[in-house]
């Protein structure tokens, strides 16, 4: 049995800490199985407030980083 740390986050999770974004993105974010705690931890850190931003060796890894990509990705300007 899985615990609450490491159990996928669910769309109303992801929408609760990034807000009102695509259901694309909801569900991008969701196939990467990133629990709660990561996609938190990936938007503190696309939102600059991960705390260790300027931390050399403490960038994003494994499913934090898939999300902070998947941020990343929305957030840039279309051409």
């Amino acid at each position: 049995m899985q615990d609450e740390t490491s159990k996928p986050a669910t769309a109303a999770e992801i929408r609760g800490m990034i807000g009102d974004v695509d259901d694309v993105v909801v569900s991008s974010i969701m196939r990467t199985q990133a629990s709660a705690a990561e996609v938190l931890q990936a938007v503190q850190w696309f939102r600059g407030g991960g705390g260790l931003e300027d931390e050399p060796g403490h960038e994003p890894h494994g499913a934090v980083r898939a999300v902070y990509d998947i941020l990343e990705a929305e957030e840039a300007p279309e051409p």
